[in-house]
């Protein structure tokens, strides 16, 4: 387990996606799920960011394995009076076909960490 960039070498060359892209393409996919307010940056410092706000990356941990796979751990914001299970487990799919699909990485885990609840103003 490595915390970098997946690297994947064939006959014609290779093939690097860091890690900010394979977080990018997860903020895309969350940013259509239904209950979610936002995700909730790495660091408390850093605030929270709008769901469908400019940095999609924020909030999403990406650890690259040797094996051309990813585990992905989310830290989101729900709205409050939403199934969290459900949520979660939405997120959960589409964040999995999201990267599966464009990146041709195999998705081992999506960790969806509920950091908070906002409440309607």
């Amino acid at each position: 387990m490595t915390k970098m960039t997946v690297k994947n070498a064939s006959d014609f060359g290779r093939v690097t996606i860091a890690d900010d892209v394979i977080a990018n393409i997860a903020g895309q996919a969350v940013a259509e799920c239904y209950g979610l307010v936002g995700m909730v940056a790495k660091s408390p410092l850093a605030g929270i960011s709008v769901k469908r706000g400019d940095n999609t990356a924020r909030g999403i941990d990406v650890t690259a394995f040797d094996d051309f796979s990813v585990t992905l751990d989310l830290h989101v914001l729900v709205a409050y009076g939403v199934r969290i299970p459900e949520v979660a487990r939405t997120v959960m799919e589409r964040v999995k076909i999201s990267v599966e699909n464009q990146l041709g990485l195999t998705v081992r885990e999506v960790n969806v960490h509920v950091q908070g609840i906002k409440v309607a103003d």
